[in-house]
């Protein structure tokens, strides 16, 4: 691995690279990749639903060490989870320009075998402690890890999708309140239209560099003015759930203001690029999808069930 590369990866400075032990920048690299091959960004926004989720389900009480096991469960799961689906995209990965510089892609931990290992034995250490928990939160759990590996890159992916992301959510729910309920219906509901919303309108600001991988499935293989359609009703569809969940899950002003703040700008992002049709417009709708809106809407309710 050359300097240059090295400094990359860790993002470090080419001088500090240069001067630095190069056994010491080995290992550095070496743990570096593993904590990379689990997505970090992705697996605090999924741990952030699920821990706010088991506070909101607790009523914001809850015994201490019954919810530090909780988020443990659900900050590993999230963790292995995704990966796992590195590992399973990693040709994929290898070939698009967005994805080139991701761990399994680069080889920096060989063989990819390591990874899937690795990112096994985390999804293994939390189901355990899920089981321990509660079965229903077990269930869920394992609900969740099945779709995220089944039917990479096919039509079905992103509907698989949406339901491996409420895995964090499930978990954190059925271990702090094992019981089946509107809010509990209302925020799987939240999860799974967010998913297309914030996948689709990736997929439409780098359809290109998909196509050139070979990925071509919904909504690649369709007029992209058909999926802009479809984020701009889901939007709205996000945005009424939010409102329904404000209103059966007995939420005060703060859950209010934000989560209506967040729809609405989720709601006008996606119609700005159902306008525009163009990349920019597209990803821009994407990024707020992230942690401006699910983020955002699922730390209000944090506030919010802590508040009362």
């Amino acid at each position: 691995m050359t300097v240059t590369r090295v400094a990359d990866t860790l993002a470090l400075p080419r001088s500090e690279a240069i001067g630095a032990d190069t056994h010491e920048l080995t290992w550095a690299v070496r743990g570096m990749a593993y904590l990379r091959v689990l997505k970090p960004r992705e697996t605090l926004l999924l741990s952030l639903i699920g821990i706010a989720t088991a506070v909101l389900a607790g009523q914001g009480r809850f015994e201490l060490g019954r919810f530090a096991l909780v988020s443990l469960a659900i900050v590993v799961g999230s963790s292995g989870a995704n990966g796992l689906t590195n590992y399973l995209d990693r040709h994929v990965d290898a070939r698009m320009r967005r994805t080139q510089r991701r761990v399994l892609a680069q080889r920096l931990i060989e063989p990819p075998e390591k990874a899937l290992a690795w990112a096994a034995t985390l999804v293994a250490v939390a189901l355990g402690l899920a089981l321990w928990l509660h079965p229903y939160a077990f269930f869920g759990g394992l609900a969740a890890v099945a779709a995220a590996v089944i039917a990479r890159k096919t039509w079905a992916t992103h509907f698989l999708g949406a339901v491996s992301s409420c895995g964090p959510l499930w978990v954190g729910w059925f271990a702090m309140r094992p019981q089946v309920t509107p809010v509990l219906a209302l925020l799987t509901a939240l999860v799974m239209l967010w998913v297309p919303v914030h996948v689709w309108n990736l997929m439409l600001a780098y359809r290109a560099d998909y196509l050139r991988a070979g990925v071509n499935i919904f909504p690649l293989d369709r007029s992209p003015r058909l999926a802009y359609w479809l984020c701009f009703f889901m939007a709205l569809g996000l945005w009424g759930v939010s409102l329904t969940l404000w209103w059966a899950g007995g939420l005060g002003w703060l859950y209010l203001g934000v989560g209506n703040a967040a729809s609405v700008l989720m709601v006008w992002a996606c119609w700005r690029a159902l306008r525009a049709t163009s990349p920019a417009a597209a990803f821009r709708a994407f990024k707020l999808s992230a942690y401006p809106f699910l983020g955002l809407t699922f730390l209000a309710l944090l506030a919010e069930a802590l508040w009362h």
